[in-house]
């Protein structure tokens, strides 16, 4: 609780610092009603391209697939600056483009000529915390230094109704994030490959009119991958979509000299060679990274190739900005660094990309404590609250290993405790191994006591104190090396006697094939001499899903009362269930002819199944395993209208609904009764 309070303050003492900041460097609302700064009149863009990677696992801007133990925190501040950003080739005010360009370039030189951003600052303050070791949250808030070139000359651009401006340029805070991190694959675990989900939310606490952040939520959801092919070795790729829910910018080429002026102009922007309006909006992200650490020192080579494309400019030029850039890190402590880097954009003409790009930084995350004090963190230490024995084996797990050749002798006593003792009879407590003396097999069993003194024992656990190898443990014939079951004799009754397992019941009718009249066919129970092991066809068949009696079952005239001739078909049946204790529901069903009203013949035919039901609970199946339905005329099986039919619709049948493997899918009923199925 104690520690929480503690991050609580630092967390809330970082947002604190980076509020006040921007505070102090906001510009007043008195000096942008003057105009002092140059301001967009239509949608919102962030020219920030590059976005440092949200915590210390990551590269420069590729995000690592790790994440913080519980409750533990980091936090840091990256400053980059990019030079030379949104191209363009000339203005569109003048009556010469020429000459207007030449006297915006006059003594800016060849880097920034030809941009109208000529340096674009960015420090971001980030802290992260993460939650139960799968989870990370953290805050991102960048702080903005924006300046253009002098008297930027586009009319109704900067400045609503006016035909020229001062420098484009702002300080203040840029656009707060929030992010959530989780690790889907731990690289540690899976050789090397790692996999995580990364969701940053963006609120627009910039000023999208002015380059600095959009003008609405932006949601960035992002898939990092990271393969680690050696210790020192590690790259990373990024792959995500940033989401813009508010309206962007319009930049359009000039396409000629002149554009027209008002309140609510577009940007007259001009990519070389284009003449398709690249509309600022929601884009594809992704970058590639690579990190090797030299060596045992605290240096880390780094570098990234990261872009966006904007997805409804992809065919565009201007819509793609890709950069690239190279430092190194420089490990004050654990997982603590310095960071410097820098590079430029790679010349595809992208409107976000910078012409130089560098970066400066420092993260911070506390030491991971210590808990046995054996010099191992405790995020690597295998054993956090026993100490490592340094004892040269095993010792980068951080577990004690009081017994490093495992044979039974603790260290503190083994004279050899990396070579096991061979436990012949001969010093076994000194934990050295004495050779073969007295033991000519080497099968741990002295020749005195040997009875095979030249044939080691094979250590199988049946007859191993004789000293002699024992090939067919049960002497059926099959080497036990063969032998699925090599302490039980095979049967040798022509089933499968190439396993070397007893067979007692081959067929599996629970008749075992010493009682069993036909041990290879299984007996089918239907109360037909069903002791003797073999199938017969009784008055009862099982087909498919359905239980068929070849004799009908007689009631009473107008009764649900069971006539005694039919009690021997009323005893199959129930053999016949008793017999198969993989049918777990039947339902026994009636049926009537068409004589008589529908009302009543329903109900005369769900008492007969009814009392169906009671006859076999009588002769011993469970009640559980059956259920009674009555359908009345619905479904005969011979549409006809005669006395022959009549007989076949009166009748009694079994469905088997359920096995032990499940539903069987059978057809209950008929089209006409489905609607009276049982529930």
């Amino acid at each position: 609780m104690m520690r929480m309070r503690r991050i609580a303050r630092i967390l809330g003492f970082a947002t604190l610092i980076a509020l006040a900041h921007a505070a102090v460097l906001a510009p007043s609302g008195t000096a942008e009603a003057q105009g002092a700064g140059g301001r967009l009149t239509s949608g919102g863009m962030d020219l920030h391209l590059f976005r440092p990677a949200v915590d210390s696992k990551g590269l420069l801007y590729t995000n690592g697939t790790d994440i913080l133990g519980h409750l533990a925190f980091s936090f840091g501040l990256i400053v980059d600056a990019g030079f030379g950003i949104l191209p363009y080739n000339g203005f569109v005010n003048d009556t010469s483009t020429a000459a207007d360009q030449a006297d915006y370039c006059n003594g800016r030189g060849d880097l920034l000529c030809g941009r109208l951003v000529d340096a674009l600052f960015h420090g971001t303050l980030h802290a992260n915390l993460g939650l139960f070791n799968v989870l990370e949250v953290g805050i991102q808030l960048p702080l903005a230094v924006f300046g253009a070139g002098p008297n930027v000359t586009v009319p109704g651009f900067f400045n609503e109704g006016g035909t020229r401006s001062r420098s484009l340029d702002y300080q203040g805070i840029g656009p707060l994030s929030l992010h959530v991190k989780g690790r889907i694959l731990r690289a540690e675990r899976n050789g090397g490959f790692g996999i995580a989900a990364l969701l940053q939310v963006e609120f627009p606490t910039g000023s999208p009119s002015e380059f600095v952040g959009d003008n609405n939520v932006v949601l960035w959801p992002i898939v990092a991958l990271e393969w680690r092919p050696a210790r020192i070795v590690r790259f990373g790729v990024n792959v995500g979509t940033r989401l813009q829910l508010g309206e962007g910018m319009p930049i359009v080429p000039a396409g000629g000299r002149t554009v027209p002026g008002g309140s609510n102009a577009t940007m007259p922007m001009q990519v070389p060679g284009s003449a398709t309006s690249v509309q600022y909006g929601p884009m594809l992200t992704y970058s590639l990274g690579v990190g090797i650490r030299l060596g045992d020192s605290p240096v880390e080579l780094t570098a990234d190739v990261y872009g966006a494309s904007i997805f409804e400019a992809f065919a565009t030029e201007g819509g793609t900005s890709l950069e690239a850039m190279g430092g190194l890190k420089i490990f004050v402590d654990r997982n603590s660094y310095l960071v410097l880097a820098g590079g430029g954009g790679i010349p595809v003409g992208g409107i976000l990309q910078s012409d130089v790009r560098g970066m400066i930084g420092f993260v911070f995350e506390p030491s991971i404590g210590d808990r046995d004090g054996d010099g191992l963190r405790d995020d690597v230490d295998q054993c956090p609250d026993q100490p490592e024995d340094f004892d040269d084996f095993g010792d980068e797990d951080g577990c004690p290993d009081p017994d490093n050749d495992r044979d039974g002798i603790l260290d503190v006593d083994d004279e050899c405790p990396m070579v096991p003792e061979d436990r012949d009879g001969d010093s076994d407590e000194d934990g050295c191994p004495e050779g073969n003396e007295g033991d000519r097999d080497g099968d741990g069993i002295l020749d005195a006591d040997d009875q095979c003194p030249d044939d080691p024992e094979d250590r199988d656990g049946f007859q191993d104190e004789d000293g002699c190898p024992d090939p067919d443990n049960d002497q059926d014939g099959i080497l036990d090396t063969d032998d699925l079951c090599p302490n039980d004799p095979e049967d040798r009754d022509g089933f499968q006697d190439a396993d070397g397992c007893p067979d007692p019941d081959n067929d599996v009718d629970r008749i075992l094939d010493r009682d069993d009249s036909c041990p290879n066919d299984p007996e089918t129970y239907n109360g037909t001499e069903d002791d003797d092991g073999c199938p017969d066809r009784g008055t009862v068949v099982i087909e498919e899903n359905s239980i068929i009696i070849l004799e009908k079952i007689y009631f009473e005239t107008d009764s649900a009362q069971i006539q005694s001739r039919s009690f021997p078909i009323i005893d199959a049946v129930a053999a016949t269930l008793i017999g198969n204790p993989h049918i777990t529901l039947v339902e026994i069903q009636g049926h009537a002819d068409e004589r008589g009203d529908d009302e009543y013949n329903l109900r005369l035919t769900s008492d007969r199944a009814a009392a169906v039901v009671e006859a076999l609970v009588q002769r011993g199946v469970a009640r559980d395993r059956l259920r009674s339905g009555g359908y009345g005329e619905r479904c005969p099986v011979d549409p006809r209208h005669t006395a022959e039919a009549w007989e076949q619709n009166r009748r009694v049948e079994f469905k088997i609904i359920r096995t032990a493997d499940g539903p069987t899918g059978v057809e209950v009923a008929c089209p006409a009764g489905r609607s009276l199925i049982p529930d």
